[in-house]
């Protein structure tokens, strides 16, 4: 079995098939978002979030050894059977580079799953997105209809700005060109890089990247 990296363009479907890969295989995958990890450092005062609040108060990327030094602490509690869900890790070539290296250090076995949709269909998923605002759990309101509470954890949502504006959704659309694009291209070059369709149903994209996983 595989360990997942998962990869994509916002709203190309990644929380989605993540939760769906967790429940089926329970306590055997460990995962590794960033942002929950970031996030969870809020939790009191200490030196590392002091310095991150300041670079993300200003707009600003965390810096890739952070993200490198968080994934290699990560990699140090695995047991040699735990499965490994990374998102979030593949951001810049730098940062791509030094989490295969510390992959293959370890002897892992893992493949990077990019989701892709059109552009135009970004615009489309983000538009119709809500949010929750304790677990971070999205939904779909042209899939899930009218959300007025969280469906994982019944707790407030709201419709992100950045969701919501045009213009950042653009800001967003190409930073991934400009950041993330050119990893994966590398990741690919290297024969670490699958592509799925993710305008196929939630049901057949889960099915694709379980077949890619078990080979």
């Amino acid at each position: 079995m595989k360990d997942i990296i998962l990869a994509g363009i916002s709203a190309s479907g990644k929380w989605t098939q993540s939760q769906r890969l967790l429940e089926y295989f329970w306590d055997k995958m460990k995962y590794f978002e960033t942002w929950w990890i970031l996030r969870a450092l809020q939790s009191n005062d200490n030196a590392i979030w002091n310095h991150l609040r300041d670079i993300t108060a200003n707009g600003l990327l965390v810096k890739d050894e952070i993200v490198s030094g968080l994934f290699w602490v990560f990699l140090e509690t695995l047991w040699d059977d735990d499965i490994v869900l990374a998102d979030g890790c593949m951001r810049k070539i730098w940062q791509s580079k030094e989490i295969v290296r510390l992959l293959e250090q370890k002897n892992r076995k893992f493949v990077v799953i990019e989701l892709v949709i059109p552009e135009e269909e970004v615009y489309t998923r983000l538009s119709n997105r809500i949010t929750c605002k304790t677990c971070g759990a999205n939904f779909n309101t042209s899939l899930h209809g009218e959300v007025n509470k969280c469906l994982e954890c019944w707790w407030e949502v709201y419709r992100r700005n950045d969701d919501i504006n045009q213009n950042a959704i653009k800001n967003r659309i190409d930073a991934y060109h400009d950041n993330i694009v050119p990893s994966l291209e590398m990741l690919d070059k290297m024969w670490y890089l699958v592509k799925v369709d993710a305008m196929l149903s939630a049901d057949e994209i889960f099915q694709k990247i379980l077949e890619i996983i078990e080979k």
